[in-house]
């Protein structure tokens, strides 16, 4: 049977009052300082999510409004978080707007876990070691700022970055419309060879073909008629020389007999005119030239009614190219905003300084509740944390030591027992053998006897 060494530990020694002496309150004056706990839900609701123990804080009552208000500011940090988040989802997921508000309260609690956590895990902070802790929890708030901060920056500045956005857009637009039109003229000219116009070639046929043949023909007509009007001044110049022979007429730079009269230098001179137009066929040449006028006259008809129709076909292309270049911008977004919000910064220093102060004022509230944390240094809660803390420790080892030492004694009074039990069993085993050999003894000496 194992002992009970166990100790009540209720009444530590020393607490009695000596014998003959009135007992002094301690009771009554070591609980006297506590105030009665706020039980605000609100305000209680923003201490518990920061950590705070009421007991602990019933002791500093005078703390209560400062750790109250960094609840609130954890929690205004969460709710700026839910609205950046919101705003940032409506302008790229093309959704109703109610279905995106679970996804923004999910981040919001997030971010509210978070920055509970950072406020929290700094309680009980003091000295050197203090600054060392608020490190990493300040990094990590101003990364969390930077990316709430950022969608709410281009919700700030919506109606200005929408406006450029826009005209952007149209900037885009008519340089493209540029491009198609210079690249397909309406006279169906070839730009194939001009390096901005691989990509923007329609794939029409053109009037070019009939506007190449007119183009011949014009040059056929005007070197026939150039040669024409040559031979022409010729034929003339050979009859005014014929006539003036047959009349007796001095002509000047030429060479006339001056003798009047059908003679043979007369019909000498017509018959020599007469050959070189037999020869030259000059009849023959302007009505060549009549057939190309009617020839031209008819492809410039037909040219100028393909020309108008190519034209219109022309510009149905290019509207659709166009409007399929537009079709690419879709609903403005969050990265067309960011690219608006960089062109505005780039054209306008007022605009580039607002936008930067902005972000960086909304950085600072974001990391507010770790800042808030550092910047009211060590209170009176943190110490009284810091003392629980260590107090706890201790107890947690004394209470350790007390366990073992219960659990070695209680060991140490089973082992005991035991040993007992067993040098019972063998001074009892050696008693009933000495009987047995007493009784045997006997009974020899009984038996030798008779």
């Amino acid at each position: 049977m194992v002992a009970d060494v166990t100790v009540d530990l209720s009444k530590p020694r020393g607490t009695e009052p000596p014998a003959g002496r009135a007992a002094v309150p301690l009771r009554e004056a070591l609980y006297r300082r506590p105030e009665a706990a706020d039980t605000t839900t609100i305000s209680l609701l923003a201490r518990r999510l920061i950590g705070v123990r009421e007991q602990i804080l019933d002791w500093v009552p005078e703390e209560r409004a400062r750790y109250t208000r960094l609840g609130l500011i954890v929690v205004n940090t969460a709710l700026m978080a839910a609205i950046s988040l919101w705003t940032a989802l409506t302008r790229v997921v093309d959704v109703p707007w109610p279905l995106v508000i679970p996804v923004a309260i999910f981040w919001g609690l997030l971010v509210l876990t978070i920055d509970s956590w950072m406020v929290s895990s700094s309680h009980g902070a003091l000295g050197a070691g203090r600054w060392f802790m608020f490190i990493p929890r300040l990094i990590m708030a101003v990364l969390l700022g930077c990316v709430i901060a950022e969608p709410l920056v281009l919700w700030i500045f919506h109606p200005a970055i929408h406006t450029e956005v826009e005209h952007h857009r149209q900037e885009l637009t008519g340089t493209e419309r540029g491009l198609w039109t210079k690249c397909n003229p309406v006279d169906g000219a070839d730009t194939t060879a001009l390096t901005e116009c691989k990509e923007h070639q329609l794939t029409l046929q053109g009037p070019a073909g009939t506007q190449a043949k007119v183009a011949s023909l014009t040059a056929q007509r005007t070197e026939l008629s150039e040669e024409y009007r040559r031979l022409s001044a010729e034929l003339t110049e050979k009859q005014d020389l014929a006539q003036a022979e047959c009349t007796g007429r001095k002509i000047d730079g030429g060479s006339t007999s001056q003798v009047r009269g059908d003679g043979p230098l007369c019909k000498q001179a017509w018959r020599v005119a007469d050959d070189f137009e037999a020869q030259n066929d000059l009849p023959g040449r302007q009505q060549k030239i009549a057939s190309l006028d009617q020839q031209i006259e008819t492809l410039s008809l037909e040219l100028g009614d393909s020309q108008q129709t190519y034209a219109q076909t022309i510009e149905k292309g290019i509207d659709a190219k166009v409007a399929q270049f537009e079709g690419q911008f879709g609903k403005i977004d969050i990265i067309d905003e960011a690219k608006g919000l960089e062109r505005l910064s780039e054209e306008s220093g007022f605009v580039w300084s607002a936008q930067w102060l902005v972000r960086i004022l909304l950085i600072v509230v974001d990391s507010l509740p770790v800042l808030a944390k550092m910047l009211g240094g060590s209170t009176s809660y943190d110490r009284l944390v810091n003392r629980q803390l260590r107090t706890g420790q201790s107890f947690h080892g004394l209470s350790l030591d007390y366990a073992e030492h219960k659990e070695a004694a209680s060991i140490k009074t089973a082992m005991d027992t035991i040993d007992t039990q067993s040098r019972l069993v063998r001074e009892q085993y050696d008693e009933d053998l000495d009987a047995e050999i007493d009784r045997r003894a006997k009974r020899y000496a009984d038996e030798m006897s008779d």
